[in-house]
């Protein structure tokens, strides 16, 4: 039986936690933020906030919670679509990339823990095949670019927007009937890049 799942932000964000990825000891990124935050005017209610400046041309910055109630060991095909609030416009330079088009929505979803790992090389990325800025993975999906046409390359205008994928993340319920979801930002801007996630609706369908 199919199921749907709605995340919305504006009643807290209790069960999630945020991370970053994507970088070595060399470029980690700094001003690393999050936290349940009011949203920027001139819209109202609360939100996810997330930020973190990109020192190595590719950071992820990401929430994540477990998601219980589904058959053990069964396997779903997940697709997400995800809500959130930028200041970020289209149509603007940047360092890297601009954070219009150079800063991807994703969202994906896992039997494991989602979480940060060193890898022999030394890089840290998330434990998932999501994969990277522009590309999806098996894992994970692009649920498109944050730039919100019609607003100030300068920044400082909010606006609320969605971006979602039909493309299906296929995944297996642990022994518990439990997944892992994670929703974030990957970025190739070399800058300080902040948005406030708002919601998602996950749509969780048997396979």
């Amino acid at each position: 039986m199919a199921s749907t799942v709605t995340v919305d932000f504006n009643n807290g964000i209790d069960g999630w936690t945020s991370d970053v990825a994507d970088y070595n000891d060399q470029d980690r990124p700094t001003e690393v933020a999050s936290g349940w935050k009011d949203l920027p005017a001139p819209l109202t209610g609360k939100g996810y906030y997330l930020a973190s400046h990109n020192n190595s041309d590719d950071v992820l910055t990401y929430a994540r919670r477990q998601l219980d109630g589904f058959v053990k060991h069964a396997k779903y095909l997940v697709t997400f679509e995800m809500r959130y609030a930028t200041d970020a416009a289209t149509g603007c330079m940047g360092v890297g990339g601009s954070r219009g088009e150079s800063v991807w929505m994703v969202a994906a979803a896992s039997y494991d823990y989602i979480k940060t790992v060193q890898q022999p090389n030394g890089n840290y990325r998330v434990n998932v095949d999501r994969g990277n800025q522009a590309a999806s993975g098996p894992q994970g999906k692009v649920l498109g670019t944050q730039g919100v046409e019609g607003l100030s390359c300068s920044g400082g205008k909010w606006a609320s927007t969605t971006r979602k994928s039909s493309e299906a993340i296929e995944v297996t319920a642990d022994k518990d009937g439990r997944i892992w979801v994670m929703l974030g930002t990957d970025s190739g801007f070399e800058g300080t890049n902040a948005l406030y996630l708002q919601g998602a609706t996950i749509n969780i369908k048997p396979l």
